[in-house]
């Protein structure tokens, strides 16, 4: 049976479901703001795994309480996880749009709080998310953050966090830690030949 991808009600970033045959990844929880129906969507889902493509709160700020209601660890990458202890790292972005987006984010950033979690899964190009019933692999995304990650699925569907945007059309982050990284992380995308791909803010 193919993993599905299932969209979930969150605020913020998009939460996306992984299912699988018999347990399920939660990619990414979303803000504070619909926790909890965020968190009642995964009630009965087998949850084995919180998956973070990054350590901004709007992908995580839910992810301490998550864990701890959904009995299960939370994975990023190891280049990303002092984010989760209270780390902050700038973003920035070129052009009017890019720079104003830039500053929002970095005011969110300082400002909205972050439950410090210990993750004790550590995300890696390539690794398969089989041992947690997923037919896929992570990817590094580098560039929107420095530990990025995105998940490619056997059925060549791919979630790419926040190393694109759908606002509405699909293209580059408004902002990122590094440029050429995120730059060559769009050509990773590419060259995957994804059949669709899932983003972390979408208008669709």
């Amino acid at each position: 049976m193919p993993t599905q991808v299932i969209c979930l009600p969150s605020s913020g970033a998009r939460a996306y479901l992984l299912r699988g045959e018999s347990s399920s990844v939660l990619v990414d929880t979303g803000t504070e703001k619909l926790g909890e129906h965020t968190l009642a969507a995964c009630h009965h889902m087998a949850v084995r795994l919180i998956l973070l493509t990054h350590g901004h709160f709007d992908h995580c700020q839910n992810a301490a309480y998550f864990a701890q209601e959904l009995h299960c660890p939370v994975a990023i990458s190891r280049e990303d996880a002092e984010l989760l202890s209270g780390v902050q790292r700038p973003v920035r972005g070129e052009g009017f749009r890019d720079e104003a987006f830039a500053w929002l984010s970095n005011r969110s950033i300082r400002k909205q709080a972050l439950p410090r979690v210990e993750p004790s899964v550590f995300l890696e190009d390539g690794m398969s998310l089989a041992p947690y019933g997923i037919q896929g692999k992570v990817v590094a995304l580098p560039g929107h953050t420095t530990g990025s990650v995105g998940v490619f699925l056997d059925s060549r569907d791919l979630l790419v966090g926040d190393a694109m945007f759908c606002l509405p059309g699909l293209g580059p982050a408004w902002c990122y830690e590094d440029k050429a990284q995120m730059e060559k992380s769009l050509e990773k995308v590419k060259a995957l030949r994804p059949r669709q791909i899932y983003a972390g803010h979408t208008l669709r």
